[in-house]
């Protein structure tokens, strides 16, 4: 072996992993290099995903800065009156608007349901992108009254305003200068916002039952009467009762309509209950007998002057009954009254009593309209039917479903009906209701001795007769079992 002034030659280092210390120092480098990669991999990803789902967004504030010719920007804030119909393409929006120069802009809505309204309506809210030329309209403050340059020709076309004819409420034009409505008033609630304060105002309502001791709208008020805090009366004429104790306040429409706001202040209560209008005897009194006069003719006979009018309940609402000499005799004619349509009101029926030559009088004319169906309807089945029969009186009824249940009791009423006398009556409503049926059945079946021919009857009251003569009245408590009602047979 030849060595060189002793020295050992230098071991080398074998090329495999984990040997030496600096091997080991560089081998975390990697292992942090490999990881990074991979999350810059996944951020990638993730971001080409945010861009793909927000393009559409992110265009549109990239045009945002371009202003178009109609004077529109993206995402600007913009408060615009016109004429709206529902004939939007139900995905980008539902609604469109027509302005006054004809500019049509699609609109929308995620907190407001724009089916409520209709006719012209003023908007607020954000311009939220362009589609086919056509802006669109994000919208969350709607107001129903009438643009200044616009009244004049919309009202010769229709009335102002909403009714709600299951509340008795009429929310004229101006209301919609200082609320905003929120909902369907389902449930017996109505919903509306104060623009300015944003403040909620929930009026629960219901229709007064005298047979309830919590519907009995007389009763309730004599009793609040007595013990209320405070009264005070709307600019129309209407008394609130502040309740003893709570935060709460009570009025009525008469014996029709009964009516709690909760839990705001006496000012709101005050300010909410001025902007609206309950159609009571003194209102149809003093503003819509004039105007209520023009539905009452049968194109032969018209009404000369009002000697008598009442107020009451039927199905779809508060209904009117005028009673007046004609030019040949004198007439009976119900109304039911809807103060936001062009005519104020609808003809239920007319009766015309003339006089011959020898002085006798005989009705010479009925109109009754059809059912309404316009809600949507319990669901019939005549195939699959489900029958009661009377073993005692020999009759049968017949019903068009058998998702139902009934129970029968004897009564002693007349339905404010003259010459009627009914000695039973037959709650039905839906299977799964029926643990509320004796308080709040949907349909009444009545089987009645009726003197002379009733001429005059609501249109919520149908009349059959079975084969053996017996009399029957159906009365509809519920427009959405108007069809069920209709296909009842009785034999």
């Amino acid at each position: 072996m030849n060595f060189t002034n002793n020295v050992v030659p230098p071991i080398k280092k074998p090329l495999f992993p984990g040997y030496g210390n600096d091997y080991m120092h560089h081998q975390p480098k990697k292992s942090v290099s490999l990881l990074t990669l991979f999350l810059v991999i996944i951020c990638t990803f993730f971001v080409a995903f945010l861009l793909f789902k927000n393009f559409d967004r992110i265009g549109n504030r990239f045009a945002a800065s371009v202003e178009s010719t109609t004077g529109f920007q993206i995402w600007q804030e913009v408060t615009l009156s016109g004429l709206l119909q529902a004939d939007g393409d139900l995905i980008s929006y539902t609604h469109t608007l027509t302005l006054a120069d004809t500019t049509i802009v699609g609109i929308k809505s995620r907190t407001l349901d724009l089916g409520l309204y209709s006719g012209m309506i003023d908007i607020q809210w954000v311009v939220q992108k362009e589609l086919n030329d056509m802006f669109i309209i994000e919208v969350n403050v709607v107001s129903w009254w009438l643009a200044a340059t616009w009244v004049v020709e919309w009202a010769l076309l229709s009335g102002s305003g909403i009714y709600i004819s299951q509340a008795g409420i009429y929310l004229p034009a101006e209301f919609g200068t200082k609320y905003t409505l929120i909902n369907q008033w389902e449930n017996g609630i109505l919903k509306v916002q104060n623009i300015a304060t944003n403040q909620l105002v929930l009026i629960s309502y219901f229709a007064c039952k005298k047979t309830d001791p919590n519907k009995n709208c007389s009763q309730l008020q004599q009793n609040i009467w007595a013990s209320a805090e405070k009264t005070i009366t709307t600019s129309y004429g209407t008394k609130l009762y502040k309740l003893e104790w709570v935060t709460s306040w009570y009025f009525s429409n008469g014996d029709n309509y009964g009516y709690f706001i909760n839990d705001i202040s006496e000012q709101e209560v005050k300010d909410v209950t001025d902007a609206f209008i309950l159609p009571n005897d003194t209102y149809v009194k003093n503003t819509l007998l004039s105007k209520l006069q023009t539905l009452c003719t049968d194109g032969s006979t018209s009404l000369m002057q009002v000697t008598t009018h009442s107020l009451g309940m039927d199905l779809n609402g508060l209904i009117a009954t005028l009673q007046w000499p004609t030019d040949i005799g004198s007439a009976t004619c119900k109304v039911f009254i809807d103060p936001s349509l062009a005519a104020w009101g609808s003809k239920i029926s007319y009766i015309s009593n003339t006089t011959d030559s020898s002085g006798n009088t005989k009705p010479t004319s009925v109109i009754t309209p059809a059912i309404d169906t316009s809600v949507d309807q319990f669901p019939i089945n005549i195939e699959k039917t489900m029958t009661f029969t009377s073993s005692k009186m020999g009759y049968s009824i017949i019903f068009p479903s058998m998702n139902i249940a009934y129970e029968s009791v004897n009564i002693d009423e007349d339905l404010d009906l003259p010459g009627v006398r009914c000695s039973t009556k037959m709650n039905v409503t839906k299977f799964s209701d029926k643990a509320t049926m004796s308080d709040d059945s949907r349909v009444r079946i009545f089987s009645c001795t009726i003197k002379g021919t009733l001429n005059n009857l609501w249109n919520s009251i149908i009349q059959k007769t079975s084969a053996n003569w017996i009399q029957f009245l159906i009365q509809i408590l519920d427009p959405a079992r108007s069809e069920f009602a209709a296909n009842i047979a009785i034999n």
